[in-house]
């Protein structure tokens, strides 16, 4: 700052220039006087996992709660991030009493901002804008507002145009919302979390049939696949849809996939990143870009079959063809990342051009899972290989990966001979005179 000033970059007065420093060593001086309680560390599975506590004072959200960390390096930092923050974020209340609904929400979103996902802020904010914003409970002000309140705006949801879980995420919004706004001493008590939604009075569900890719359809996209690119050079990226059958990868987490993180050698592909795309309401724009995994289990490395290795070699192969110089697995013609609205519309006309009915991307996932399991092979170990969370003890009814993209072959010749062999463990003579009587 002090050399901006004395370059003439910046033009302030003497009075600024006291005032800027003051401000700056008040801060110094305040984070000085600030002790990071004792660091503590314990067993977290395989791990040591070290804490500390910071206390109500010195917290973002005015509550008593844990800071962890890999080290007590990392600890300490996080504990020196957030004590600045809450510094940094302390309110004057008399400015913000007479803040209606509207603003506390969107006061709370730009809180969040750094702390949740990009994607998942727009989506929240998109929630704001369409339901809360301008509406008549929006412009309340905050510290008036009662349960019949909650009530009401919620029964306007509920209106049968609005899908059931839609309105739990709008009322999730509202109710975050309003505990940041108790934090603050905004509001005195989140009524909004009394409120109930009456289930019935929302729109139905739409039971969208999930299916699964059937082996002669693979086959016909495959042989397709080839003769479409030796031919006439088109759909250079289809091998990506057989990669996917192939792996169970997220679309998303292919598209973003560099070659650097695939092992031909031994066989292995690390994901670590993912595409995400969300849109910027500060530039109402779209915005495509590389982020963390959905979840932390997500994270994870897989192996590489032959029939995935086959077509990820097929990629390559074209890439080099067609002159592309990339570091993605999946390149757009101009080397950087493709769009996942660009390779869905590769998809559908591919599909379309082989004379096979499209089926959306998740589809490959839900055949790599209805592959596996019907081939034998553990739901824990599926599960890891899809990045789904595989809890101890956890009942097989409940697991997402079975009940979510477990899905049936249309295969009546596999299942008459599976039954047949499994119930031969009940096989008993009934006799010729029997079994006549029986089907008499």
């Amino acid at each position: 700052m002090l050399n901006l000033i004395k370059s003439g970059m910046i033009n302030l007065d003497l009075e600024d220039v006291a005032d800027v420093l003051l401000c700056k060593t008040q801060e110094e001086i305040t984070m000085s006087e600030i002790k990071i309680p004792k660091i503590n560390s314990r067993q977290k599975g395989l791990q040591i996992q070290f804490y500390t506590t910071v206390s109500a004072k010195y917290s973002e959200t005015g509550k008593r709660h844990q800071i962890t960390g890999a080290s007590e390096k990392e600890v300490q930092k996080k504990f020196r991030k957030e004590v600045k923050r809450a510094m940094a974020g302390q309110m004057d209340f008399e400015k913000h009493k007479d803040d209606t609904v509207e603003q506390v929400v969107e006061m709370f979103l730009e809180f969040a901002k750094g702390d949740i996902k990009k994607q998942t802020h727009s989506r929240y904010y998109r929630a704001y804008v369409n339901y809360v914003k301008g509406s008549s409970f929006g412009k309340i002000p905050a510290r008036k507002i009662k349960k019949y309140h909650c009530d009401d705006f919620i029964r306007t949801l509920t209106n049968g145009t609005i899908v059931y879980s839609y309105v739990c995420q709008i009322k999730c919004i509202v109710s975050q919302a309003f505990d940041y706004a108790c934090d603050r001493e905004i509001m005195s008590w989140n009524f909004m979390r009394k409120v109930k939604i009456n289930e019935d009075r929302c729109k139905e569900q739409e039971n969208k049939e999930l299916g699964v890719w059937e082996d002669d359809e693979i086959n016909t996209l495959q042989s397709g696949s080839m003769a479409c690119w030796n031919k006439c050079r088109k759909y250079r990226n289809s091998p990506a849809l057989f990669i996917l059958c192939g792996t169970g990868l997220r679309l998303g987490e292919l598209l973003a996939l560099k070659w650097s993180k695939v092992d031909l050698e031994h066989r292995t592909i690390k994901i670590e990143r993912t595409q995400t795309e969300y849109t910027d309401y500060d530039t109402n724009s779209k915005i495509y870009e590389e982020s963390t995994p959905k979840n932390k289990t997500s994270r994870r490395t897989i192996v590489i079959n032959d029939f995935t290795y086959k077509w990820l070699m097929e990629q390559k192969r074209r890439t080099e063809q067609a002159g592309i110089e990339s570091e993605y697995v999946i390149p757009a013609n101009s080397g950087r990342m493709v769009k996942e609205s660009s390779i869905t519309s590769t998809f559908k006309a591919f599909c379309n051009y082989v004379g096979v009915e499209y089926k959306p991307s998740h589809t490959c996932r839900r055949s790599y899972v209805t592959n596996c399991l019907d081939k034998g092979m553990k739901l824990a170990l599926v599960s890891k290989n899809v990045g789904h969370k595989n809890k101890r003890r956890c009942l097989i009814a409940k697991s997402t990966t079975l009940n979510t993209y477990y899905k049936c072959k249309n295969d009546y010749e596999d299942n008459l001979a599976m039954q047949n062999e499994i119930f031969k463990i009940y096989d008993f003579n009934l006799g010729g005179e029997q079994v006549e009587t029986m089907f008499a």
